[in-house]
């Protein structure tokens, strides 16, 4: 098995008891499990040309990149 795939419920025969053990478990890979610090998830999404083109003169206004802007917008939506 890859060690960037999670195994399934069917190969481990076990299923998530609660709704935080099931986020935990579906944002962690084999590769992250021991003592290192969890990766960065990465985000990856369609956008109209427009709407980015916005989106990185906003950016480019507050003097920061489109992904350091999305991160504070996210944060600050669910924050």
């Amino acid at each position: 098995m890859s060690k960037f795939k999670i195994p399934s419920n069917a190969t481990r025969g076990d299923k998530p008891s609660t709704r935080e053990e099931f986020v935990s478990g579906a944002a962690l890979v084999q590769s992250q499990a021991g003592t290192r610090p969890p990766k960065p998830v990465r985000l990856n999404l369609d956008l109209d040309p427009e709407v980015h083109k916005q989106l990185k003169m906003r950016a480019v206004e507050n003097g920061m990149t489109i992904a350091q802007l999305v991160r504070g917008l996210i944060a600050q939506e669910i924050g």
